[in-house]
């Protein structure tokens, strides 16, 4: 599993939980508002994820001379790409499927 397959999954399971909460009438205003907060936290990672991996992409095929018209290769762009995909792994280092080289140094 990669970290944006476990990322997927992880952002897909807290939005679940975050869903089946808000239906809870039981749930109280401010477990609401952090529910509902968690359901755009959600959406923000997607959409950091999708930023990610199109310039991940854009250097991939830079690297391999797919487009004539990219910036000359810059191992950094796939070094930067990495790092950030596993800086948002971060807050689920105690999932069982997290791998230790996900960790930042």
């Amino acid at each position: 599993m990669d970290v944006v397959e476990f990322l997927s999954e992880r952002i897909d399971e807290d939005e679940a939980a975050a869903r089946k909460l808000l239906k809870d009438r039981s749930v109280s205003k401010s477990g609401r508002w952090y529910e509902e907060r968690l359901l755009r936290e959600c959406q923000a990672k997607r959409t950091l994820i999708a930023v990610v991996e199109e310039a991940r992409q854009a250097a991939l095929a830079s690297l391999v001379g797919q487009d004539p018209n990219a910036a000359p290769w810059n191992p950094e762009a796939i070094e930067w790409t990495s790092r950030a995909l596993n800086a948002i792994a971060l807050p689920y280092a105690e999932h069982p499927d997290y791998q230790p080289d996900w960790r930042l140094l």
